[in-house]
């Protein structure tokens, strides 16, 4: 089976990568930069004796058709995942960011990873057994000053993988979506965090084990959750005077 990983180069995506290539999967590994995922696939190639074929794709700028990851996908087995681990932030995200900040986070965070997985869905639903795998953020839980257009996508896909759980029940499909607190991948590089960073390693190991249960959302790590729900109880006086 094959497996299909959008933010493959760094951190979660990387790391998930690892283990698939570990469990046999073959891979199309999707990034910006194929500087990154060349070295990448290849050194699953030679560890795990997987197929795994690099694409360069810039979420902020691409748009169906793929024809890049449809030629990956032609010289592989069937398609049985997506996983979409891909975002980014920017410093400038603020209410009033210029349009084009706005619309880059918006891509890469949102709207392509909708795209990519309405063009690649049938193929899903074609397999034996298929998987698409969501990740948001606790950012998400409260709009605040900073971070806007980031924390406004994010609540956005969580909202599209519910829809997508709607759409695919009785299926062999499964939608999955994580809601993820701090992790110690190069998008917390520099930042101080209120709450420990969990270890992206870990994560793809327990995204693995739990790949055919419909569980719909999670939280990682799990005390994320009732914090989450505190957050969305306190009254706005209270709320904005928070340093979040």
């Amino acid at each position: 089976m094959t497996y299909l990983v959008a933010g493959a180069s760094s951190g979660l995506g990387r790391a998930l990568a690892e283990e698939l290539a570990r469990s046999g999967h073959a891979l199309v590994l999707v990034s910006s930069d194929l500087r990154d995922t060349s070295a990448l696939a290849a050194d699953l190639h030679l560890r795990y004796d997987v197929m795994a074929v690099p694409v360069a794709l810039d979420l902020a700028e691409a748009a169906a058709p793929f024809s890049d990851i449809d030629a990956a996908l032609a010289n592989l087995p069937p398609l049985a995942g997506i996983l979409l681990p891909a975002g980014m932030t920017q410093a400038d995200d603020e209410p009033g960011e210029s349009a084009a900040t706005l619309a880059r986070l918006t891509r890469v965070n949102y709207s392509t990873l909708c795209q990519i997985v309405n063009c690649y869905l049938p193929q899903l639903r074609a397999a034996e057994f298929g998987l698409v795998v969501g990740f948001g953020s606790v950012a998400a839980v409260r709009g605040r000053g900073r971070n806007a257009a980031y924390a406004a996508a994010k609540r956005a896909i969580d909202s599209y993988f519910e829809s997508l759980r709607h759409a695919l029940a009785g299926s062999s499909v499964i939608a999955q979506f994580y809601v993820l607190g701090y992790l110690d991948t190069n998008l917390a590089f520099g930042q101080r965090t209120l709450l420990p960073r969990a270890d992206p390693r870990r994560l793809a190991q327990i995204v693995l084990r739990r790949r055919r249960k419909d569980f719909g959302r999670a939280f990682y790590p799990k005390f994320w959750y009732p914090v989450c729900i505190l957050l969305r109880m306190l009254p706005w006086g209270l709320f904005r005077r928070l340093s979040l």
